[in-house]
């Protein structure tokens, strides 16, 4: 007989809002730190859906290659920034006919956004597998990454950059994932110390009847029933968004252009 496999999980959070010593030592000796980090991500996933989806907690970091056109189904060319241009390479330009190869041009900003925000910091930078100097590039306080030699070679997949992305949450966000992930340790162990509340809307004991809020009912609101959680929830989320607004505008830039590039 075999063990069980685990079921696969997705990466949602770059790392849980808290880790095992944020917890007071008291409660934290209940379970092991292995057995505290999948509470602590589980509270940090719920949080972070109910927060608005904004911060992804430390250690985000991915690669990006810049091309000059969108996805296509089928093909794994993710991910890509309208601000990278959209074009193709060959759209104009003539035949070489040694080697035959297609001379195309395109146009190349001079300033780019990645795929994920926030970025925080520029980890490397190559370009057709030679590393870019930092002082040849520079990010700007709006986010946009600015070519201060030349202009982003976007053509032939040959440029890579390397970025930190996200930002860990405020104090509050990190005590609310405590007193979460602790609530559901009690629940785990069927402690009676468990505050979360129960779907209970009526009870009546020693002749005294009492109504209790169904919290299913608050759900739907973006709360959790736990008072220290909805606490924080309201004074970052007070209009329960599910995500950060966005706003464009056709007066907006959708890329910096520069010279041309040849792939």
């Amino acid at each position: 007989m075999t063990d069980p496999v685990p079921a696969a999980r997705s990466e949602v959070l770059c790392s849980p809002w808290a880790t095992p010593a944020d917890i007071p030592a008291a409660v934290r000796e209940r379970l092991t730190d292995e057995e505290w980090l999948p509470l602590l991500m589980q509270a940090s996933e719920l949080l972070w859906a109910l927060s608005g989806r904004r911060w992804y907690g430390g250690g985000c970091e991915e690669t990006a290659t810049l091309r000059s056109n969108p996805p296509t189904a089928g093909r794994d060319n993710w991910p890509y920034d309208r601000s990278w241009g959209w074009c193709g390479c060959w759209a104009s330009g003539a035949w070489d006919l040694v080697p035959r190869t297609w001379g195309g041009t395109h146009l190349s900003p001079m300033a780019i956004k990645l795929p994920r925000q926030p970025v925080t910091a520029i980890v490397a930078v190559t370009e057709a597998g030679q590393t870019l100097a930092p002082e040849s590039y520079r990010l700007t306080r709006s986010g946009w990454v600015e070519r201060l030699t030349g202009s982003w070679a976007v053509c032939g997949d040959v440029t890579d950059v390397t970025y930190e992305f996200g930002e860990p949450p405020p104090e509050g966000g990190v005590q609310a994932v405590v007193a979460l992930a602790t609530q559901l340790m009690y629940d785990l162990l069927g402690d009676s110390k468990c505050r979360l509340p129960a779907r209970v809307t009526s009870i009546t004991r020693q002749g005294i009847s009492m109504a209790v809020i169904d919290p299913m009912e608050m759900l739907p609101n973006g709360k959790t029933g736990f008072y220290l959680v909805d606490l924080w929830l309201a004074s970052v989320n007070p209009l329960n968004r599910p995500q950060r607004g966005t706003f464009w505008s056709l007066d907006m830039p959708t890329t910096v252009k520069g010279a041309t590039d040849v792939p």
